[in-house]
């Protein structure tokens, strides 16, 4: 992506000079002066400020300062003073910058093999230095909020179908409402559009959080151990984290971590095992197996929680593998739990996990009645 970015940073200074060549020479050559200064101011202050951040130190805040008065000057002259001139300068800056995130990537890939090698060699020191064995890392609280797969099933059922119910019920009242009330013809559009496409939403939801409490209760196929990583996705607007799933603990190998087998798209509500970048955190866990080599997983249960998997990723494999490349997490939390079965749990009642199905009805009512005016009043 930074040779891309470079790429169309360079692109756009080029097209600026021959744009300009309309006002005559000295206007073009300005225009190239304004780009190649740009850029060569750009260098001289990122560098040192890359070199810091590869050595683990943070950027120097001069040198901060410096990046956002050079961009804060960009923009006043491409909006204030001459448009070419500011769109070069800020083209050279974008350019110079992603060329020091490409160098500064490739610095930081050929530092992997001294990092994994001092910690291996950290490792061995360990392995041999005498002890009361070797540390069985255990999540904080791990034990005292873990719930069984089943019962964390029926509660999840009974909350999806309060939401399915809500948006059922208050979508034939606010139908039904439009119609007794003669409302204006765009709120009445905006009513039947927006609560039928929520209440597919949440009946969708709720289908799949039955099929996996289906699955669970026939109990046909035996779950397997595996090591798995819940991570949060970084990416703008992807509320579901990823789940990647190895049979093996996976190791840096290569400088990197080796692709996970599978990787899926999980509910975000289930975010026990979720862990971020930076500090990923590694699961040995029980996945369930569908009647197929190639079944999806309906849950996945690791002392510190349950993932409810929705779907196969797209492109998954190598998106989570590019997030994981420069993780180093600690060695995985380890199982202490059986494998999960439907026998050996204690039917409990519900109690209040579906929620009050009347709140539930009135707040989307309310929902829907706001946005039928609002939509009323902006067309």
């Amino acid at each position: 992506m930074s040779v891309a970015l470079l790429l169309v940073a360079v692109g756009s200074g080029v097209a600026l000079v021959f744009g300009a060549a309309a006002r005559g020479s000295l206007g073009a050559a300005l225009v190239g002066v304004a780009f190649v200064a740009a850029f060569g101011f750009e260098l001289a202050v990122s560098v040192p400020g890359m070199r810091h951040w590869i050595a683990g130190h943070p950027v120097p805040v001069r040198i901060q300062l410096l990046q956002g008065a050079a961009f804060v000057v960009g923009l006043a002259i491409l909006f204030w003073v001459d448009g070419p001139v500011g769109g070069a300068l800020l083209a050279g800056l974008f350019g110079s910058v992603f060329a020091v995130n490409l160098w500064g990537i490739r610095t930081a890939r050929a530092n992997r093999d001294v990092v994994d090698a001092a910690e291996a060699a950290l490792a061995l020191d360990q392995a041999v230095a005498p002890d009361d064995g070797p540390p069985v890392p255990v999540p904080s609280g791990a034990v005292a909020d873990r719930a069984p797969v089943g019962r964390v099933l029926r509660d999840l059922v009974a909350v999806e179908r309060r939401r399915a119910l809500g948006w059922l019920l208050a979508s034939a009242l606010g139908i039904a409402a439009c119609v007794v009330l003669r409302a204006p013809a765009e709120a009445t559009i905006a009513v039947v559009s927006v609560g039928p496409l929520f209440f597919l939403w949440d009946l969708r939801r709720l289908w799949a959080v039955w099929l996996a409490l289906r699955d669970f209760r026939k109990g046909a196929t035996s779950p397997r151990r595996a090591f798995v990583v819940l991570l949060h996705d970084p990416a703008p607007r992807m509320v579901r984290p990823l789940l990647g799933v190895w049979s093996q603990a996976p190791a840096p190998r290569g400088g990197r971590l080796p692709k996970p087998e599978q990787v899926y798209r999980c509910d975000e509500d289930r975010d026990d095992l979720e862990s971020f970048k930076g500090d990923v955190v590694v699961h040995e866990a029980w996945v369930d197996t569908g009647p197929r080599r190639w079944s999806k997983p309906r849950w996945v249960v690791a002392d510190a929680g349950v993932a409810l998997p929705h779907r196969r990723a797209v492109l998954g494999r190598w998106y989570l593998s590019s997030l994981l490349a420069g993780e180093r997490p600690e060695i995985p939390w380890q199982l202490t739990q059986p494998p999960p079965h439907p026998d050996d749990e204690v039917i409990m009642e519900l109690g209040g996990a579906g929620g009050s199905l009347a709140a539930a009805v009135a707040s989307r009512l309310a929902g829907l009645a706001a946005f039928g005016l609002l939509f009323w009043w902006l067309a």
